[in-house]
């Protein structure tokens, strides 16, 4: 429900979003199409299996605001297979931004996962490691030598914390690039911090007793841990688990299908709203679009070209900054260096990132809506029409 179209609709729907995105999301289609997908595409092997249902791939392609090349199926599969790495891959030849997105995100590709690379992993093993290294400078420091002797004791407590610093930032940059039993027992600072975490400091020039638990695992009866009985190497063997690690595509991941479902929804909904009001539509687009760009880790030179291959992003700044339809026809560099300047100028933008903020995003849509309305309004002079226009803006209070 829009009340009212350009800024007033666009002011009168950012106050309800919220409500009228939940009660759309439940809607029966859009609940019954989001499962399907969250159900099924983790069983997808290829882009040909994909393009072969018609139902996941809908709404991938709706996810990615393509809905109208679902029947493009030799397409989309020759975007999907290519991939983007290479300089003539089909999705880089086709100066849409849209198709790269999908590439690289319906990647079929299998790649290995370890533990030692999940979130979190390194936390409990350096817990356990510094409470028994604490533990034993309390210990220690309680001896005569170090209670007769303050100012030692002092120096001896403040090494010890420093290694205990160097082994935490040591073991945290190193343990996920540790994909095997050989990986780390090769590596004598991360070995100490683990046979001490695990209590088995005893066991330090087992190598090939260690590298047996590692690499078989506890979940056969006959594998070394279980049959020597001994909880300390049964419990170091699962932490690292080197005989459970999954070779899986990301489609099989759970925050795969998660995500893919959550822009399908969005963009259902930003379809629906772009019905009642097109340009509203694209504003709601480019606001959800924008924070992901600027959140990107290439360039800033990198985000402003990805804005100019971005049909709906080129759009709203042309407009906003009512830019002349040849614009697009200049050299492609030289059209960067006039949309820098000019949202410099206007807008008092130096870099992307600035349009992190919401006031200085609301006032480029706001510039684009009030354009886009002027150019749809007649009868009256165009002055009249902006001054009338920017009575109804609000930003918020600083």
């Amino acid at each position: 429900m829009i009340a009212g179209n350009g800024l007033v609709g666009w002011q009168m729907l950012q106050a309800t979003l919220e409500t009228q995105r939940t009660a759309f999301d439940k809607s029966a289609e859009i609940s019954r199409e989001s499962a399907y997908f969250q159900e099924k595409i983790g069983s997808v092997g290829s882009a040909e299996e994909l393009v072969a249902d018609r139902r996941l791939l809908s709404v991938a392609l709706s996810a990615f605001g393509m809905d109208d090349e679902i029947d493009s199926k030799y397409l989309i599969r020759r975007i999907i297979e290519e991939g983007t790495e290479a300089d003539d891959a089909l999705a880089n030849r086709l100066n849409d931004s849209r198709y790269v997105a999908l590439a690289n995100a319906f990647d079929f590709e299998k790649v290995t996962t370890y533990k030692t690379q999940s979130e979190g992993f390194a936390d409990p093993i350096l817990a356990a490691y510094e409470e028994r290294v604490r533990a034993n400078l309390d210990a220690t420091l309680a001896e005569p030598a170090y209670v007769n002797d303050p100012d030692y004791a002092a120096l001896f407590k403040a090494q010890v914390e420093e290694n205990l610093e160097i082994s935490r930032t040591y073991f945290r940059e190193t343990i996920p690039s540790i994909t095997s039993a050989e990986d780390l027992l090769a590596d004598p600072e991360l070995m100490q911090v683990v046979l001490t975490a695990f209590d088995s400091q005893d066991r330090q020039g087992s190598t090939t007793l260690l590298r047996r638990v590692l690499e078989e695992g506890t979940s056969d009866p006959t594998a070394l841990a279980n049959v020597l009985r001994d909880d300390k190497l049964v419990a170091l063997s699962d932490a690292f688990g080197f005989d459970e690690a999954e070779t899986r595509t990301v489609l099989q991941t759970e925050a795969f299908a998660s995500n893919i479902a959550t822009q399908y929804r969005w963009q259902q909904f930003e379809d629906a709203v772009a019905e009642v009001d097109p340009a509203i539509g694209k504003a709601l687009q480019f606001q959800r679009a924008i924070p992901d760009l600027s959140a990107s880790d290439i360039s800033d030179t990198a985000k402003w070209y990805n804005v100019l291959g971005s049909t709906m992003m080129r759009g709203v700044f042309e407009t906003a900054l009512n830019l002349p339809n040849g614009f697009s026809q200049i050299d492609i560099d030289k059209q960067v260096e006039t949309l820098r300047d000019k949202v410099e100028s206007r807008f008092g933008i130096r870099s992307f990132s600035d349009l992190e903020d919401e006031t200085i995003l609301n006032k480029v849509i706001h510039g684009y809506l009030l354009q886009e309305q002027i150019s749809q309004s007649s009868g009256i002079g165009s002055q009249q029409i902006a001054l009338t226009l920017l009575s109804t803006i609000r930003y918020p209070s600083t």
